[in-house]
């Protein structure tokens, strides 16, 4: 039973994990912040660029063609992304 439950847990750090195994969402993983404010701001940005990015493109997902599927999510997400940043920008 105990060695399931090891093989369960380092299953899922080291091989289900989509930060190690894929490489998606390594800005927020490798983000530093020097304040607990700046680090919310962040956690929230990141939250709210992932789940509008998600409905656009659950929203267009039939309208894609499929050879074009993958380019058009990147250029969906890169666009919140900057959006996010240029708010941000602003803002200070």
């Amino acid at each position: 039973m105990k060695n399931r439950s090891l093989q369960e847990f380092s299953k899922g750090i080291l091989k289900e994990n989509p930060t190690f195994i894929l490489v998606l969402g390594m800005c927020p993983t490798l983000a530093v912040s020097t304040t607990a404010e700046n680090s919310f701001m962040m956690g929230l940005a990141a939250t709210i660029v992932l789940v509008l990015s998600n409905v656009i493109i659950s929203l267009l997902r039939k309208l894609i063609p499929e050879k074009v599927r993958i380019p058009a999510y990147i250029t969906v997400i890169a666009g919140f992304n900057y959006c996010s940043t240029f708010n941000e920008s602003i803002s200070a």
